[in-house]
């Protein structure tokens, strides 16, 4: 029997994008994953920074989302993720209590890490992706392409500095996956109601990943 953690690593694999949802009240975070949803994205995170997202959670129950937790600090809160029904944990560091749950669980486990040393310490614990954050706006693909050199079959996800410009190189450099943040559901659209906005960004993000799987397969 597949576990959710290999279940969810496929789906990853075979859609490459994250959706990470941030917003000021709850009913925003909710209209935005429903938004990134209905643009095609499978993956999204709802993130602890939101007021409750447990309820959030919760409330995605039933749809086609794949719907993980992130900004997973504490082990209480990988818990109540678990419990709202996450199938992922994603943070933007590596904590051993929450490595723990997640082994315990058997969801997904994607800590934040940078360096050489960072990786293989979330390796270490149990990770099964890594975090490369936040490898946007530090090091690029580039900085990818050399830390897979003696990491190469270490499953990265590339996050913080996300943006339509950089998506392919990251998959071109290795990377297994790409957290989208506010290039994809800015916080500040969802206030405004902008939900369209935010749609119409998935389309886009999913068609970008659609056009470079075709050539990357020519």
């Amino acid at each position: 029997m597949t576990s959710v953690s290999e279940s969810v690593f496929a789906e990853l694999q075979a859609h490459r994008l994250v959706a990470v949802i941030r917003a000021a009240t709850d009913a925003q975070a909710l209209e935005a994953a429903r938004a990134v949803v209905r643009g095609g994205l499978r993956l999204v995170e709802i993130t602890f920074t939101c007021p409750d997202a447990p309820a959030i959670l919760r409330a995605l129950a039933g749809t086609t989302a794949i719907v993980g937790a992130g900004t997973v600090l504490t082990a209480n809160e990988a818990r109540a993720a678990v419990a709202a029904g996450a199938r992922f944990l994603i943070a933007p560091n590596m904590c051993p209590a929450v490595a723990a749950v997640a082994r315990e669980t058997g969801v997904l486990y994607c800590p934040g890490a940078y360096t050489t040393t960072e990786i293989l310490a979330a390796l270490a614990e149990g990770a099964h992706v890594v975090k490369v954050y936040p490898v946007g706006i530090a090091g690029g693909p580039d900085y990818v392409r050399v830390i897979r050199d003696p990491l190469p079959r270490v499953p990265m996800l590339a996050a913080g500095g996300t943006h339509m410009g950089n998506v392919a190189a990251f998959l071109d450099a290795g990377c297994v996956g790409v957290g989208l943040g506010a290039s994809l559901a800015d916080p500040a659209l969802a206030a405004a109601g902008a939900f369209e906005t935010i749609e119409a960004r998935a389309r886009g993000f999913v068609a970008c990943v659609a056009a470079r799987e075709r050539g990357a397969g020519a």
